[in-house]
């Protein structure tokens, strides 16, 4: 009997039924047995472990929706998330009406999936799972017990048919880490856009940045009129040009066939003035204060320029606009990434997980002149050495922690590694006693405001959570202000998306529901979930 949902996370339960039986049968246990462990993280080459193509027959089955509206994928190693909602804001400063799909989330599981920029009810989303559910079943019935329809594949069903539901002009997809052997990418796309591409996911996507640059690689596919690449290494660059001439399709490549002339950080955020491939200069604000998304908002703008070109928008929407994209780009809101969370003591929360993201934070706090004390969540598949090296310049100690949920592993030898760096170094096992000792450590340091600790909500900037639309620059900084407060003192977070979503949950006092999880049941865990694979 088809199973139907009532309740929301019984539904969201539904999304990992498949990995988490494939992942009991793995362990040698049958689906339902009160002996099994919790579904663990599965690693390995994503060419053999993944099968994006049920995903293509779930979508087959649904009659295609993604053959409606014409679609954009992201991939890429960093800024995806944000170039995605970027494209999606400037089509919709122009009129269209705009599917989103990101992931993963945050803070809620809708989130994920948005109509011009307003989340998918969770009634809707249990009303689609009842109706795709059975396929699904169906689906899982014809493959062996130790593969699994990917949950970010039904996710990404329910997304693709409520955009059609709603009529949708345009849908704009961000890939998960791969791009080739990626569910996301099974979609019918005319646009692609490839953000900067980095050493990461090596157990999966690598063992080298050129393999990693392959999978990458693979958002560019038959029937893509148009792609785009954000700044790269000169191998990445050369490894999307040959992809892009094989399969004939134009790639345009950023500081080559568009660039960012001009970004400075200001008090109201990130001022920038990018060049479009058409030659349209383009002014704005960035609600964002990390410099790279002045390169996110140029790839963005080079995306949304193609698209409005297309003959087909005729009578859609609104002919291209220097200052519509402009104001697209400056309403596009960006949670944890690099998003200040207080302004005195200054907080600021991003997740860089590679040496060259950590490097842009640097650079930034140095520009800033201040000076942090950092709590690091980096796990052992990301460039932990590389991250907290780099801070290093800029840190007057680290506190080492952890992500609550269980997905990731952290390296038992970081505190040895960081002592090379750092003279102040101090393991503690949540996020809740590493800002204590942050806090401890920053009232102990010269220059820190008097009174300033860290609690949950204390010092936070009037309005400032999860969905904060104005970045507000700490006292002094930013600005014709920018040198006139040298010397303050604050305290810098990053860590994987898990960690990131534990912060703004924890300093924001917004609940967290299961961030990248396989057991929505685990969402009342302190940390927000248990071990899982949600991409």
């Amino acid at each position: 009997m088809t199973r139907v949902f009532d309740q929301f996370w019984d539904a969201i339960d539904a999304v990992y039924q498949s990995y988490n039986r494939a992942s009991w049968a793995r362990a040698g246990f049958p689906e339902g047995d009160p002996r099994a462990p919790a579904p663990g993280r599965w690693t390995g080459p994503d060419a053999e472990r993944r099968r994006p193509d049920l995903t293509r027959r779930l979508l087959d089955r649904l009659g295609r929706p993604d053959y409606g509206a014409p679609s954009v994928l992201v991939a890429g190693s960093k800024g995806k998330g944000s170039t995605a909602r970027m494209i999606a804001g400037i089509l919709q400063a122009h009129g269209l009406r705009v599917g989103l799909f990101t992931g993963p989330h945050l803070l809620h599981p809708m989130e994920r999936i948005t109509i011009n920029g307003i989340p998918l009810p969770e009634e809707d989303f249990v009303r689609w799972m009842n109706e795709i559910g059975p396929l699904i079943q169906e689906i899982d019935r014809e493959i062996r017990s130790d593969e699994y329809i990917a949950p970010v594949g039904i996710y990404l069903a329910v997304a693709l048919c409520a955009f059609r539901e709603a009529g949708t002009d345009i849908d704009v997809l961000e890939c998960g880490r791969g791009a080739r052997f990626d569910d996301v990418a099974q979609v019918r796309a005319r646009w692609a856009a490839v953000t900067p591409v980095m050493e990461e996911h090596l157990k999966e996507l690598g063992p080298t940045l050129a393999d990693v640059a392959w999978h990458k690689a693979g958002a560019i596919r038959p029937g893509v009129r148009a792609s785009f690449a954000g700044r790269q290494n000169p191998e990445v660059a050369a490894l999307l040009r040959g992809e892009a001439k094989a399969l004939g399709v134009p790639l345009r490549i950023l500081g080559r066939d568009f660039c960012v002339d001009e970004a400075k950080i200001t008090s109201q955020g990130l001022w920038t003035a990018i060049t479009t491939p058409g030659g349209r200069r383009i002014e704005t604000t960035l609600p964002g204060v990390g410099g790279f998304q002045a390169d996110n908002a140029a790839l963005a703008a080079a995306v949304a320029e193609n698209i409005l070109q297309d003959e087909s928008w005729r009578g859609r929407g609104a002919p291209w606009s220097e200052a519509r994209a402009a104001e697209g780009l400056r309403k596009a809101v960006h949670p944890g990434r690099c998003q200040i969370l207080s302004r005195r003591p200054l907080i600021l929360v991003d997740g860089a997980v590679t040496g060259a993201s950590a490097a842009q934070i640097r650079e930034l706090l140095e520009r800033w002149r201040v000076r942090v004390v950092t709590v690091g969540a980096v796990p052992c598949d990301k460039d932990y050495p590389g991250v907290y090296r780099e801070l290093a310049a800029v840190s007057d100690g680290l506190v080492l922690t952890r992500a609550g949920n269980g997905y990731f592993t952290y390296p038992g030898e970081r505190e040895a590694m960081a002592r090379r760096w750092y003279a102040r170094v101090a393991t503690a096992p949540n996020l809740k006693e590493a800002l204590r000792v942050a806090g401890m450590w920053l009232k102990k340091t010269r220059g820190t405001p008097a009174g300033a600790g860290v609690s949950r909500r204390t010092g936070m900037a009037a309005g400032a959570n999860v969905h904060v639309q104005r970045v507000e620059l700490p006292v002094g900084l930013g600005g014709r202000h920018e040198k006139e407060h040298p010397g303050e003192r604050g305290i810098l977070l990053v860590g994987a998306q898990p960690f990131v979503a534990e912060v703004l949950s924890f300093l924001t006092e917004c609940p967290q529901h299961g961030s990248m999880i396989n057991d929505s049941r685990a969402k009342d865990s302190p940390g927000g979930g248990g071990r899982g694979d949600a991409r």
